[in-house]
Order: structure tokens, then C-alpha cells, then sequence
């Protein structure tokens, strides 16, 4: 019994490793997003007392996430997709995800325009950027 334990632990850690692993080298994790989803639609159920089709909702919302994901997965910059995949911080989904990596995209894309420093007297905190909108320091003042 405990040799099929040690086993089982044995194999779930490797099995994490391989997942993280596969984030940090370009791939895109694999999550169960209809365990998530399901969870979603209970927890939507109790606290509205209807009985929605959550699920099936859910369900496109992430297989269409993970769809653009894995098109544009090689096109993310790998700071991008380090700060936004990171499965053991919270639930993950692919939806979230998404939203994390465009988010960075475009906030980058704002800071382009601004001048390599935003800092005076009267502006706090100094904030310094690079070209491609990346933040080189801050000073809280």
C-alpha cells in the first residue's frame, strides 16, 4: 500500500513538473476546464437558485480562449506568458489567461508613445520606460 502511494505521489509530481515545464518552453499548459466549469455552474446555481446552462457557455468562453492561446502562443513575448500562466497561483482558465496577455500587450502598446521618463516635481511616481513599453524603474517619491 505504501510503495503504491509513494507511486502515485511519485508520478503526480512529475506530472506537474512536465506541465510547468511545458509552459516555460513554449507550450501551453493543459487545463480541465470542465471540472471548472461545472464548479462554476453549481456555484452559479446556489447563489441565484436558477438552473442555468452555465456550462456550455463556459465551456466555448475557454475552448475559444485556448484556441487564439495556442495561434498566437509563439507571437507572446515569454515575459508576457511567464507573468500570465502561472498555475499555482490561482484557479487557472484559459479565458483569464488570455485576458492577462492582451492586457500586457496593450498596456505596452500605451506606454510606447510616452516619454522614456514621466517624471517632475509635481508627478508621482516617476515612472521610467523602454522603447518597447516595458518599465525600466519606478520611483514612489
Amino acid at each position: 500500500m505504501f510503495i503504491q502511494s509513494k507511486t502515485i505521489v511519485s508520478a503526480a509530481l512529475v506530472l506537474a513538473a512536465a506541465s510547468t515545464a511545458l509552459a516555460k518552453d513554449g507550450g501551453l499548459p493543459k487545463l480541465n476546464t470542465e471540472y471548472d466549469c461545472h464548479a462554476s455552474e453549481k456555484a452559479l446555481a446556489i447563489a441565484t437558485g436558477t438552473d442555468s446552462d452555465n456550462f456550455n457557455s463556459c465551456m466555448s468562453d475557454e475552448n475559444d480562449a485556448r484556441k487564439q492561446l495556442e495561434k498566437d502562443w509563439a507571437t507572446y513575448p515569454a515575459s508576457d506568458r511567464a507573468r500570465c500562466i502561472q498555475q499555482k497561483e490561482y484557479t487557472p482558465g484559459y479565458v483569464e489567461w488570455l485576458t492577462c496577455i492582451e492586457m500586457e500587450r496593450d498596456v505596452k502598446a500605451m506606454r510606447k508613445g510616452q516619454p522614456a521618463i514621466s517624471s517632475s516635481v509635481d508627478k508621482c511616481p516617476a515612472v521610467r520606460y523602454r522603447q518597447d513599453g516595458t518599465i525600466v524603474s519606478v520611483n514612489a517619491c
